[in-house]
């Protein structure tokens, strides 16, 4: 199975990088780690390099669309610098939440994995359509208070 999911990761990939050529800037740099502690995806720093982690079993349920949206999205948050530059959300949960809110409105919703988090997620709030990590960041804190 190891060898299946190479090849289904390097076939994402692939397809990633000729659907939106850009990303292909981003996934050559990446390590590549199938690890379980993790629950879905994530990428992360060690020194200078990133590192891009994925649960073998959460990655299995995806469909082709799904898997292609689920590298999109671990790379949209090294593009928006979400490793880097908000060190100074306090609230590391919240934080993750308003990061995803703000990258899954530049996935086309069919490239979605199940359960996303949007601003329709939290319609109590009436969150505003791509204002930025640091707004929804704002927000979610205020309706945890």
């Amino acid at each position: 199975m190891i060898s299946n999911r190479a090849q289904s990761l390097a076939k994402t990939a692939k397809s990633l990088m000729l659907k939106e050529p850009f990303y292909g800037i981003f996934l050559i740099m990446l390590n590549k780690i199938w690890d379980n502690r993790v629950p879905t995806a994530g990428v992360g720093l060690r020194g200078i390099n990133y590192n891009l982690l994925l649960n073998e079993n959460f990655w299995d349920i995806l469909n082709d669309n799904q898997k292609i949206g689920l590298l999109k999205h671990e790379l949209l948050h090294i593009g928006f610098f979400h490793l880097t530059d908000f060190g100074h959300q306090l609230n590391r949960d919240i934080s993750n939440i308003a990061q995803d809110i703000e990258i899954n409105q530049y996935i086309a919703p069919e490239f979605l994995p199940p359960g996303p988090q949007l601003p329709s997620s939290y319609p109590e709030l009436n969150l505003e359509p791509k204002k930025g990590c640091n707004y929804y960041y704002e927000k979610l804190m205020q309706a945890a208070q």
